[in-house]
């Protein structure tokens, strides 16, 4: 029964982080690339790509959950308006669409659920899928909504090297302060 509500507290806990986050990137990415910015709702370089990436390579469903908070969050506004729907669908890919890609990649074996093996190329790699993905799941919403001035065939673009792009800094500008601290601590050691 503790064990139960152990689990029950670290998964509110780490949806809540991740919903934070994701919030925190997107404000950091309007501040920084709103000049980059194609329509509403699509930018040419969108940071909060790579945490969709990390929180749900990490931390799984609640990471998943906290994308999906976030997104809702985000698109607040539009939850007093006629367009409750898209907010909620929108949520829902936000963070739903990067968690059923993992598992579908864990399941085809090209992704280790424990990410043991993961090297620069198979992330490269899983980072486009993840970007396909999101741009091809929020267009389609976005499609069967009927979402305003939409043309999905020149619109899924940018929304993809957005995706490609913000996961792709924010993923090897961690991998290069890993790094930096790792060689700190190395020559601390000596």
């Amino acid at each position: 029964m503790i064990h139960g509500v152990r689990h029950a507290l670290e998964s509110t806990a780490l949806t809540l982080i991740s919903a934070v986050l994701f919030v925190g990137f997107y404000q950091l990415n309007d501040l920084i690339f709103s000049i980059f910015e194609y329509s509403e709702g699509i930018s040419w370089v969108f940071l909060p790509a790579g945490f969709r990436v990390v929180l749900v390579l990490v931390m799984g469903l609640p990471g998943a959950l906290g994308l999906m908070l976030g997104s809702w969050f985000i698109d607040r506004d539009l939850f007093t308006q006629k367009m409750a729907l898209l907010a909620l669908l929108n949520g829902a890919v936000g963070g739903l669409t990067p968690w059923l890609v993992m598992k579908y990649l864990v399941r085809l074996q090209w992704l280790d659920s424990k990410l043991q093996s993961l090297n620069a190329l198979q992330l490269l790699k899983i980072t486009l899928i993840f970007a396909a993905a999101s741009a091809l799941a929020h267009h389609l919403v976005w499609q069967l909504l009927d979402r305003p001035h939409l043309n999905i065939w020149v619109d899924i673009w940018p929304m993809f090297m957005g995706d490609a792009l913000g996961a792709l800094l924010m993923l090897y500008g961690f991998k290069f302060v890993l790094d930096r601290i790792s060689s700190q601590s190395s020559l601390r050691a000596h």
